[in-house]
């Protein structure tokens, strides 16, 4: 049987000229049995781009949603945003949804699944709550801080439950996690760190870097193990 395909969304220089994707998100679907698929900024084709995919993986990324997305009016603490990669990624995930097409979000990708079904971002932790921790210094890859896994959940059927030592690279996070959507894990803090969608077949979003975190602690590749499964099962 072939690989299951798995989209990858891509981000661009700082030019704007070249498209970039850090090589774990891809050797982390390849290790998992899937064919990583880059996919290019075209919210026009979206569909057509997604109908070539059996999953799709929205990888993170410098920069930030526009708050405009979620009602609310940019303020000093929000940093810059991409909004042709944005315009793009967010028609990838509701047609995902509305398919039922196994989805992982990571970091940026977590909070663009909240943002799409009507919820919300905090824009910046330190100015919104005062939490700090979340922006860890190098090695980005190696674990900064537990979360807590809920029982009951997909994330938990992969990674097990109780607390899970993460990554950690982000100044926003979702304050609401919109319609449909379960917490599946949060920080000490109360900070959310995973969410999903129990009525899709496998809708995940991370606020950590599970393909860069794995190589510390390995219970981190059953979240992209699971993706493919999911994808292999609806693959064509």
């Amino acid at each position: 049987m072939s690989r299951p395909r798995i989209g990858l969304t891509l981000d661009v220089d700082e030019a704007g000229l070249a498209y970039r994707l850090p090589r774990a998100y891809a050797e982390a679907v390849a290790a998992a049995g899937g064919l990583p698929m880059p996919l290019i900024h075209q919210a026009a084709l979206a569909a057509e781009l997604l109908d070539l995919c059996d999953g799709l993986v929205v990888t993170g990324g410098a920069f930030d949603l526009p708050p405009e997305l979620y009602g609310e009016p940019r303020r000093p603490a929000c940093g810059p945003s991409r909004p042709e990669r944005t315009a793009f990624e967010l028609e990838l995930v509701r047609l995902a949804l509305a398919r039922d097409l196994p989805l992982l979000g990571v970091c940026g990708g977590m909070q663009l699944l909240a943002v799409a079904r009507g919820g919300s971002l905090y824009q910046d932790l330190a100015a919104d709550l005062g939490l700090s921790g979340h922006e860890q210094p190098h090695p980005k890859d190696a674990p900064s801080h537990p979360v807590q896994v809920e029982a009951g959940t997909l994330l938990a059927g992969l990674v097990g439950t109780g607390p899970l030592l993460v990554n950690s690279t982000h100044h926003q996070a979702v304050r609401a996690p919109g319609r449909g959507v379960f917490v599946s894990a949060v920080a000490p803090d109360g900070v959310v760190e995973a969410i999903e969608l129990p009525a899709r077949r496998f809708a995940l979003g991370v606020q950590w870097h599970p393909e860069a975190v794995a190589r510390h602690e390995p219970r981190h590749a059953a979240i992209y193990a699971g993706l493919v499964v999911a994808a292999t099962r609806g693959a064509r």
